[in-house]
């Protein structure tokens, strides 16, 4: 499949759409033309509307690099046509990103490492993204190519069978997720989840999502793909780790049936159709734990979790809904787990850091407002690290997903930073903290024994 934005050599252009977007520094000297418009194949069509930046220079767009122009294909018939001064340029497009959907980044703030944010309440759109060099000599008009690549993954079907009539939610969550896009392309914001709501059909066991669901990749792997559901206000959440079969440019359906002796047993399906390709993976649900079909080559252990308890689901020995230390736990690592006779509390950590919140002397409410920010599914109660989680994260340094910064912990009421980046090999917590520490929550979940 080909999606691609073509810049066209044209000496008329009374009929398209001009637009100069340069400073009034450059503004006399603007002589070159850099002319885009998009184009799509039998089997692959762009994603509308087309956000276009442009930056000075080869591979640039920092924060200190100046935006040029920002311009806006609406449609297939719309071509966009740039004045600019001679020289080399950097011209990055976001496909799918209307400003109804999106807080877009206006000249004065871009950069290539600015977020594309979604707004509140609204649902993320077949996002894609590409990015070309474009030089233009004096007075000359310069055509650039730019071929677009799909950033999203599409949750298209999702059915649970045989459910018991008496459930009254059920849904499926998937984590961690990436949050959002940047100018340039990249991902941003990790360890974000997206729980999809499912209705009861008409049969009264079949639940199934209502719409599909546009979902950026995984932030890291392994995956997890949960299912949720509630019989007489207790949840109870199967979940199955997914290696690296959640991909951005396939389709994905998963397809669940229940049994009440067993648990449930999971199939699901990643297609490409007219995206990349087709794949296919199977797993299973189950009281005793989950694991890869024959067919799978995930890997890796897969853990259910219980809320509550379920009559039918009885197994008092099964203890295998519990996760181990260094396991991750819908989207977050298990620093630590705490055996009970008919329950664990497993210590889990943010899966990702809270920068520029505090610094110096700390103002508490910062700092309930950076743990309110917070939002993992099913778990809550975050709080700022003690000594001694602060020591089991500084250890596990290693293993924990986007760990860069030097990060608070709270001692004696007071709150002080450990290291732990690069080099530092010992544990320290009477550092003066700055404006690059970070905040990683923890917080404590108890889990019923099966």
């Amino acid at each position: 499949m080909t999606i691609a934005l073509a810049a066209v050599v044209m000496v008329a252009c009374s009929e398209d759409v001009l637009e100069e977007c340069v400073s009034e520094k450059n503004e006399a000297a603007a002589k070159s033309l850099l002319q885009v418009r998009t184009r799509g194949t039998d089997d692959a069509t762009v994603s509308y509307p087309v956000q276009v930046y442009v930056f000075q220079g080869e591979g640039s767009g920092g924060s200190d690099v100046e935006c040029l122009a920002v311009q806006t294909i609406g449609d297939a018939g719309q071509t966009l046509n740039i004045a600019l001064t001679e020289g080399t340029y950097s011209v990055y497009a976001i496909g799918g990103a209307s400003s109804t959907d999106y807080s877009l980044p206006t000249k004065e703030e871009a950069a290539t490492t600015t977020a594309i944010a979604l707004k509140e309440g609204k649902a993320l759109t077949d996002l894609m993204t590409a990015t070309a060099t474009a030089t233009l000599t004096d007075g000359g008009t310069n055509t650039v190519t730019l071929g677009l690549q799909r950033k999203t993954m599409l949750i298209q079907d999702v059915t649970i069978k045989k459910v018991p009539s008496a459930a009254t939610a059920v849904s499926v969550t998937i984590a961690p997720l990436w949050q959002s896009l940047t100018v340039g392309g990249t991902y941003s914001t990790t360890g974000q989840s997206t729980t999809i709501a499912l209705t009861k059909q008409e049969d009264n066991r079949t639940w199934k999502n209502s719409v599909s669901a546009f979902l950026l990749p995984p932030s890291s792997q392994p995956a997890s793909v949960s299912v949720n559901i509630t019989i007489d206000g207790t949840t109870k959440t199967y979940t199955y780790s997914t290696s690296d079969q959640l991909e951005a440019g396939y389709k994905i359906n998963i397809s669940g049936t229940y049994t009440e002796a067993i648990g449930v047993a999971l199939t699901g399906t990643i297609t490409g159709a007219t995206w990349l390709g087709e794949r296919t993976i199977s797993f299973t649900f189950d009281e005793n734990g989950s694991s890869a079909a024959a067919e799978d080559n995930n890997g890796g252990d897969n853990n259910n979790d219980n809320n509550g308890g379920d009559d039918n689901n009885d197994n008092t020995d099964n203890q295998d809904n519990i996760p181990a230390v260094g396991e991750t736990y819908l989207g977050c690592y298990v620093l630590a787990v705490t055996d009970g006779d008919d329950h664990a509390d497993v210590l889990v950590v943010s899966p990702e850091d809270i920068t520029g919140v505090f610094y110096g002397s700390v103002a508490q409410g910062n700092v309930d407002a950076a743990l309110g920010s917070v939002t993992v599914d099913g778990i809550s109660g975050w709080e700022v690290p003690d000594r001694d989680e602060a020591r089991l994260i500084f250890n596990a340094r290693g293993s924990i997903s986007g760990l860069t910064h030097d990060s608070y912990l709270c001692d004696n009421g007071g709150y002080k930073c450990f290291r732990i980046v690069a080099g530092v090999n010992n544990f320290s917590a009477s550092n003066t903290p700055t404006s690059d520490t970070a905040l990683r929550p923890v917080a404590t979940v108890t889990i019923a024994k099966d």
